[in-house]
């Protein structure tokens, strides 16, 4: 029995050892013999490059300080260890507004939704979701809030514009919202809908899309009404809804005019083994998914009206929702298989839909929407499979040992569909070699900076570093086999600190090259912020007493070999009205406008 069982052994490792000499020798072969294309590996090493691009940063508007709702009072008290000010984007009014040349609105996460203006850059209130909704939520972490905002394409002429934000059915406090603070509003017309519940696992928070209706947008002060328009539900506290958008190239009478794309992250579901697992591929849940709607039920009335009557789903015609005559599903869903696509944005010039999907543990990735897709996960993360619980949980196929090639065909059986369905993969990613966290990303279509026109202008959220791919290269990226990827760039950082008197270097040399990581916290620090343990910065999370954890950008070093500090500067981009591009970080609540291309400093 003993030799018997040697020799297994034995038989095994020659198995292994001539599995992974296999292994080596693939993937050591040339392209296109093999390549990325039939068989993603991730890197051992960062891959993204600085290729001389830069640009310079200017300060534009520094927030007024917030925190964290946690189970206290709101607005809750200042905590210094935490993040200063959480800006989540700023928006343009549509050009034919009367004062669309002379502000900016803001939405600061905490539940403030502020007026910028461009000339004073002094911050006003305008509407105060904590204020209004009493079960408004901030904690747990990260992307819970106030999440984003959108105008109606008739905005000028009737006021709406629609946001989304997040609220704890568990709290004990009225579901109903209250005009106490914001006597201008009228509720008459709110009704509270019944939420989409997760079909598998508890409902623990939800994200609202509350449509607003300015009677005077030509002051600074909000007079309408609110009316609800759908309520979705989540098993845990990540990855909420986090994005609203409307198709900017659609007209009065287009099919598409007046529809709104939600992106609605899984809440945390795919990334845990059991029975939530499957959510982002279950077409009978919201979660993972791209969705559009029609909020205004009278401009197509012959298009499905929704359950709770607030608005209607695309059903007719050749621009249909894709799954509205599919036994089971909600007709909401435009595409499936995500994990949190908090960003999307969409190029005119190429009437391209594209989403920034933040990764579990390997990938980061940009992908091009269309009507039905089915972007892989939790079967897929980036170009690769990937694994959830068991003893490979959090790995992708190139991670364990030996790897996993793609199943063939590359296929995912989906609960309603009769044929299986071939998984669409990002057309750029970027491991978490380079990052931990794609922020918000947008094709550059401003004047400033002619020389990125074309480019997709996007960064990592931890670090800060700003990336860009073609999107040219994007596109074709789309037409071709797994793996196949735009190649992504590092675009240097260029600043100049206006409130450092004391650097006399720098104020000699003038501008000089930075990371956005270190820009943020010097100004954390000077604003106030106070350093939890180790960590340079705070990483956007807390727990019940308030404190800062930190760790989740880790104490490890940058691709040039430069230690980070920990924590995380927490940075998105935002595009205005003339399509010039801003940095929102988090952390230390500052707005900064890429303002110019510039050579790197010396």
């Amino acid at each position: 029995m003993a030799s018997a069982s040697a020799n297994q052994n034995a038989q095994r490792n020659v198995v292994s050892w001539i599995t992974g000499w296999v292994c080596g020798l693939l993937l050591s072969l040339p392209l296109p013999f093999f390549s990325l294309e039939a068989w993603a590996q991730y890197p051992a090493a960062p891959q993204i490059k600085k290729d001389g691009t830069a640009v310079l940063i200017e300060d534009y508007a520094s927030l007024p300080l917030s925190s964290l709702r946690l189970e206290g009072p709101y607005p809750a008290p200042i905590v210094r260890a935490g993040q200063l000010g959480k800006s989540n984007m700023l928006a343009s009014e549509p050009p034919d507004a009367p004062l669309a040349a002379t502000r900016l609105f803001v939405v600061e996460q905490n539940g403030i939704l502020y007026l910028l203006d461009k000339k004073t850059r002094a911050f006003t209130p305008y509407l105060d979701f904590g204020k209004i909704f009493a079960r408004f939520n901030t904690d747990p972490n990260l992307g819970m809030g106030l999440v984003a905002m959108q105008f109606d394409p008739g905005y000028a002429k009737n006021g709406k514009f629609y946001t989304v934000h997040t609220e704890n059915p568990a709290r004990a406090d009225p579901v109903a919202p209250s005009n106490a603070a914001h006597p201008s509003l009228d509720l008459s017309r709110h009704v509270t809908t019944a939420p989409f519940n997760v079909p598998a696992g508890e409902t623990r928070y939800e994200s609202i899309v509350t449509e607003w209706r300015d009677s005077h947008i030509g002051n600074a002060t909000f007079e309408g009404t609110a009316r609800e328009i759908i309520r979705v539900g989540q098993n845990y506290a990540r990855h909420p809804m986090g994005n609203l958008l409307s198709n900017p190239r659609a007209r009065p009478g287009d099919d598409d005019y007046g529809n709104l794309y939600l992106g609605a992250g899984d809440g945390e579901a795919g990334e845990r083994a059991g029975v939530t697992h499957t959510i982002p591929q279950r077409l009978d849940a919201l979660p993972g998914k791209i969705l559009r709607i029609t909020p205004d039920i009278t401009l197509r009335p012959q298009d499905r009206l929704s359950a709770n009557g607030q608005y209607r789903i695309p059903s007719t015609g050749p621009n249909a929702n894709p799954f509205v005559a599919t036994p089971r599903a909600h007709g909401e869903i435009f595409a499936y298989g995500l994990r949190n696509p908090h960003r999307i944005s969409w190029d005119t010039v190429t009437n391209t839909l594209l989403v920034a999907d933040i990764g579990n543990h390997a990938w980061e990735e940009v992908n091009v929407v269309t009507k039905g897709a089915n972007f892989g996960w939790a079967a897929r993360e980036g170009p690769e499979l990937t694994f959830i619980g068991g003893p490979n949980g959090g790995r992708t196929a190139s991670q364990i040992d030996p790897p996993a090639p793609p199943p063939s065909p590359d296929t995912l059986v989906v609960d309603g569909l009769d044929q299986p369905v071939a998984p669409v993969y990002p057309v750029a990613a970027f491991s978490h070699r380079d990052g931990i966290a794609i922020g918000s990303g947008y094709v550059y279509r401003g004047k400033l900076m002619p020389q990125l026109a074309g480019k997709y202008i996007f960064t990592d959220i931890a670090s800060g570093r700003l990336f860009y791919a073609e999107v040219a290269e994007m596109l074709k990226a789309r037409a071709t086999t797994p793996g196949k990827m735009a190649a992504v760039h590092e675009i240097q950082i260029v600043y100049r600190d206006p409130a450092d008197a004391t650097d006399a270097a720098n104020s000699a040399r003038g501008a000089v090259n930075r990371r956005m990581f270190d820009i943020v916290a010097d100004r954390f620090l000077r604003k106030g912020g106070v350093r939890s343990g180790k960590c340079v910065l705070p990483d956007g999370s807390s727990n019940a007493k308030g404190l800062i954890t930190c760790g989740s950008r880790g104490q490890g070093v940058d691709p040039d070999g430069v230690p980070w500090g920990g924590g995380r500067a927490d940075v998105r981009l935002s595009v205005d009205g003339d399509g010039e591009l801003y940095l929102m970080s988090k952390s230390d609540g500052m707005i900064r406008k890429l303002a110019a291309i510039t050579a790197p400093a010396r």
